[in-house]
């Protein structure tokens, strides 16, 4: 950037002189939404389901990107498999390795599976 560190921070305080500061709590929230709203909507961006459900349906999908093993690249792939977190819980280990792969469905099941509640 510059010459010297002094240099540095000078260029940044003259590109800042005219915006606000960020909020960073903020920018994380909408970076969050968006990924998760791209990832849980249709290909087409929307999905198909009717509104009046959508507060369920987002506690849902929270609920199931918690779930250990489950990820922005298979989270996808178990709504479109699996009606309902438990008809997700029903599933052998079979299923569950099939529809969210080896390392993350050895994990639901043993989730599913324990005793220990």
């Amino acid at each position: 950037w510059a010459r010297s560190p002094h240099e540095t921070l000078k260029i940044f305080k003259k590109l800042k002189r005219n915006h606000q500061e960020v909020d960073v709590d903020k920018a994380v929230e909408i970076g969050t939404n968006e990924t998760l709203d791209g990832l849980l909507l249709g290909e087409n961006g929307y999905n198909n389901e009717d509104e009046d459900n959508d507060g369920a349906n987002d506690a849902a999908k929270n609920m199931l990107l918690r779930l250990p093993g489950v990820n922005a690249h298979n989270a996808r792939k178990i709504m479109n498999e699996c009606d309902s977190i438990a008809s997700l819980s029903i599933k052998s280990r079979e299923e569950l390795r099939r529809i969210a792969g080896p390392v993350a469905g050895q994990k639901l099941f043993t989730f599913f599976r324990k005793s220990d509640f």
